[in-house]
């Protein structure tokens, strides 16, 4: 029987106005890394079915285009918030795909942004329930002070 699960983190991004530019990582002001845990059981294979990003601010930031979601099975190499992406060497075993997500769109209180059904089948660690992701801009844009970031994500196990 197959099992679907919804994953969802949250974080509040450092407080200032950084200007991003396109290709960097967005994160806390400890680390642009983030665990989506409870997956599925470890060492199994998940059909990603959907991904969110809801950003909590009023309107959508001049600058600010898409995201690429960047998926891990084992915690990528340490990174901090407004960053350079870069998937260094000693990560591109851990490394296992990536989303891209379209410009927000406006919803008053809240900017969303999502894909559904991207069709990407993702293999969890042998010990671990948990998947690690960068979010990364694909735009150059002024961020707000300390708004807080969701990422939502609805995994389906496979039977591989």
């Amino acid at each position: 029987m197959a099992i679907s699960q919804n994953v969802r983190i949250l974080f509040t991004r450092p407080s200032n106005a950084t200007a991003y530019a396109a290709g960097d990582v967005i994160g806390t002001a400890d680390s642009a890394i983030h665990e989506l845990t409870g997956v599925v059981a470890s060492d199994r294979y998940v059909m990603l079915q959907e991904a969110q990003l809801l950003i909590h601010v009023a309107s959508v930031n001049a600058g600010m285009s898409g995201f690429r979601l960047h998926f891990y099975d084992s915690s990528p190499t340490a990174i901090l918030d407004n960053a350079p992406f870069d998937l260094v060497a000693g990560d591109r075993s851990r490394w296992l795909d990536e989303v891209e997500l379209p410009l927000p769109s406006d919803r008053g209180s809240t900017i969303v942004s999502r894909v559904v059904y991207p069709g990407l089948v993702l293999k969890l660690a042998a010990a671990s329930s948990s998947l690690f992701c960068q979010l990364e801009t694909l735009g150059a844009y002024t961020p707000s002070s300390a708004a807080v970031y969701e990422i939502r994500c609805r995994f389906l196990e496979m039977g591989l």
